[in-house]
């Protein structure tokens, strides 16, 4: 991680993720200490933050009781801050101005950006060294990032996620609303979706994609995996197709197949959900030689969540495969990942102990060869995506309590208010539906003053409760929550 920008910009990053996320507050002395740095080299990024950040944006500043503060705007959050600095780092500033085209020399470049030689030069040596992990390297005469085709737009695909939402859409010449209309194709022809968030990264990913086609950068295939994706789409009903023009028309120029199967290889770059098994089912049917041993890998992962519900180990595993597809293709991934918290919980601990020791076994198998270079990858995307399901399934567990007054809102609201002061919410959920009744299974219990003998078609179990609660119906209560615990 601290080769993605120059130490003092990881280093600034750091502080604004501790100001922001720690719920103590922190005097300078602290705060250096914490972040291995010179009172004096605080106050420098303290100043140079102040300079940086808009005020109504965010504002780094030490009160009248000397501690270090940090005031944020309306819709700000730590990632809006983190877009912010990355954008104005010599990484991106750099990386943005090959990417569009430029062709200056080192020289050039550090006058156009204030910058004097000497210091481009040190900061050259650190992005040389981050470019290297992604298996690229990076020229001077001109500037220049050269290395596979692949590894590039993966690298400028980061470059520009990461600076969203920042930056706002970065790629004047090529309009979000119509790629966006050929995601849609995608999500109808593959049976997934992409949130909002997920659907605008997967449209940088195809607009990098586009950008080095219209520059000639072409990127190539076997043509193993041409046959495999015409095997997929074959298998499509009523042959259904993808509107490639929608991007041809962008460029002004047909895309070969294998920039159309690109776009696909692309969608796994961000996350998206499947709306029913068909694509899973697919790639199994069609890449099994592939798609087995990963299978293989990610079951005993996934393995990991044996005592939890049966949807979050399936989530899980989906979740898994998905993300191994990258490297099928790609050799390297290098991600700009968020600054690690000072504190790592001891259950992110243990889970991470657990994925990487399943990744050591399987590491020397010819079939996982991508798992040495890419194991910390791996490692910090799968325990931030298993620690969810653990959680959620955690949350799970808790009673799902339902409130009915027969004298209405104001009563249900005293009682959900009493429930909450006496249970914790590990212990129960209480939900606030306002319909009398609901059949799905999201609600274990219903608590109310009134019979509900005409209700033949509730299926819930309830209690029937005094209102103000009486010390009988709080032991009724305790004795499911004891039975729910065994």
């Amino acid at each position: 991680m601290k080769n993605l920008i120059v130490a003092s910009e990881y280093r600034k990053l750091n502080l604004l993720q501790t100001l922001f996320k720690s719920p103590q507050t922190y005097q300078k002395k602290e705060l250096a200490d914490l972040l291995h740095c010179s009172i004096k080299t605080l106050e420098r990024d303290i100043l140079s933050l102040q300079d940086l950040f808009n005020p109504n944006i965010a504002h780094v500043y030490e009160d009248s009781s000397r501690n270090i503060l940090l005031s944020v705007g309306k819709h700000v959050n730590f990632d809006y801050l983190y877009a912010l600095v990355v954008s104005s780092s010599h990484l991106y500033l750099l990386a943005k101005d090959i990417f569009t085209g430029k062709k200056n020399n080192l020289a050039e470049w550090a006058t156009d950006n204030y910058s004097s030689l000497p210091t481009m030069y040190r900061r050259i040596r650190q992005i040389d060294t981050y470019l290297a992990d992604s298996n690229l390297v990076l020229e001077t005469q001109p500037l220049a990032i050269k290395g596979p085709e692949i590894n590039l737009r993966y690298f400028y695909y980061q470059i520009y996620s990461k600076s969203y939402p920042y930056t706002k859409w970065p790629f004047p010449d090529i309009p979000y609303e119509n790629i966006n209309r050929f995601i849609l194709q995608v999500e109808a022809f593959y049976h997934i979706h992409f949130s909002l968030s997920s659907r605008i990264k997967y449209a940088i990913a195809i607009a990098v994609t586009l950008k080095r086609v219209k520059q000639e950068h072409a990127f190539t295939i076997q043509n193993h995996w041409l046959q495999k994706w015409d095997e997929l789409n074959a298998l499509q009903p009523e042959n259904a197709t993808i509107d490639y023009t929608i991007l041809e028309k962008i460029i002004g120029m047909p895309l070969s197949k294998h920039e159309r199967y690109f776009t696909l290889i692309t969608a796994f770059w961000t996350h998206f959900t499947h709306t029913d098994s068909f694509f899973l089912e697919a790639r199994a049917q069609c890449n099994s030689e592939i798609y087995l041993p990963n299978h293989v890998l990610a079951s005993e992962l996934t393995s990991i969540l044996d005592e939890y519900p049966d949807n979050e180990k399936n989530i899980a595993l989906t979740e898994t495969l998905d993300f191994l597809v990258n490297f099928t293709f790609i050799n390297k991934i290098n991600v700009l990942p968020d600054i690690p918290l000072p504190q790592v919980s001891p259950e992110k601990a243990h889970l991470s102990k657990q994925i990487h020791n399943i990744l050591t076994k399987y590491e020397e198998n010819p079939h996982f060869s991508y798992i040495r270079p890419n194991k910390s990858v791996i490692t910090n995307y799968l325990v931030a995506v298993y620690y969810i399901l653990m959680q959620q399934a955690q949350q799970h567990d808790a009673l799902h309590v339902k409130i009915i007054s027969q004298n209405g809102y104001l009563w249900e609201e005293f009682l959900r208010g009493e429930i909450k002061r006496k249970y914790s919410a590990d212990q129960i959920i209480v939900c606030q539906e306002v319909t009398t009744h609901e059949l799905h299974s999201g609600i274990d219990l219903i608590i109310s003053d009134f019979p509900l003998y005409e209700q033949a078609d509730m299926h819930t179990n309830g209690l029937l409760w005094n209102i103000p609660p009486s010390p009988t119906d709080y032991a009724q209560l305790d004795t499911i929550l004891e039975r729910e615990k065994a």
